[in-house]
């Protein structure tokens, strides 16, 4: 995968280190912070059915009914409810 590489002048003093510590509490590196920063934004700008045609497209190759996808969310709804309730009793 080719990437690119871009260069960041003109920051008040103190924005590194407060970068720095942002992403330290994120667990992650001040690079990944920032590509996924600017990758969302960027995808905000997308339209909303733009963003879903990939899941649209992979649905219908996948051969399952509606059903079996309200199913499955249905499933995963109360999985995660039941150990929602372990967690806080």
């Amino acid at each position: 995968m080719q990437t690119e590489t871009i260069e960041i002048t003109g920051l008040p003093l103190g924005t590194i280190t407060a970068l720095e510590e942002l992403v330290r509490s994120r667990g992650k590196s001040i690079e990944d912070y920032l590509r996924d920063l600017i990758q969302t934004d960027i995808l905000s700008e997308r339209p909303f059915s733009e963003i879903l045609e990939p899941i649209r497209r992979s649905f219908d190759e996948s051969g399952m009914s509606e059903e079996e996808l309200d199913a499955l969310f249905e499933e995963a709804r109360e999985k995660v409810y039941q150990e929602s309730q372990v967690q806080s009793a």
